[in-house]
């Protein structure tokens, strides 16, 4: 009987750490993707009006670096823009993006410096 007991009890005991091991990595979201249309001759910092309903999901920068986007990022998500600047082609990491936010957590704006 406690042979029985402790191979129930390994079972189980694998059976929750593989639970848990799941939610863990589930639980991190991938960055959400944003794909900005630069000018060739535009550097500096970009700034992305979020949440405009009913918008492409390419982005495409006026000469002054600014652009409306439908993406809306949720509190706790991350973006990662990649930058189409003629034919080049490079990411702005999350690190380098900064998502304001009013009070109530809705972004207001998304900025970044591009090269």
């Amino acid at each position: 009987m406690i042979q029985k007991l402790d191979g129930l009890t390994t079972l189980l005991l694998a059976t929750v750490f593989a639970a848990f091991l799941l939610y863990s990595c589930g639980a991190k979201q991938a960055p959400r993707e944003i794909t900005v249309k630069v000018p060739a001759d535009y550097s500096g910092e970009i700034t992305l009006d979020p949440c405009t309903p009913g918008l492409p999901p390419e982005v495409v920068l006026d000469a002054h670096g600014k652009a409306p986007t439908s993406a809306c990022p949720k509190l706790g998500e991350t973006v990662t823009l990649t930058v189409v600047k003629g034919s080049e082609n490079y990411r702005v990491p999350t690190n380098e993006v900064t998502i304001e936010r009013a009070g109530d957590g809705l972004p207001v704006a998304i900025k970044a410096r591009v090269r």
